[in-house]
């Protein structure tokens, strides 16, 4: 399942401050990390997102398959 993330958060979590805690696991690959920080759970998604995106465009070259991204 592509593209799909547990967040569990912590019980220093204050969302009106701002402030978030806790972990994230991707459910695919089963990485995850504990993340003190919004900033932290942002960048740990965009990198997964990243690797995924890169990995679907590896195999549409293999299959000779191009798709527009909109």
């Amino acid at each position: 399942m592509r593209g799909a993330f547990v967040v569990q958060f912590g019980p220093e979590t204050r969302p009106k401050e701002g402030r978030f805690e806790g972990r994230v696991e991707e459910v695919d690959t089963g990485i995850e990390l504990r993340f003190r920080s919004t900033e932290a759970l942002l960048k740990f998604l965009e990198t997964r997102f990243l690797v995924a995106l890169a990995a679907t465009g590896k195999a549409r070259a293999r299959s000779g398959k191009v798709d527009e991204l909109r």
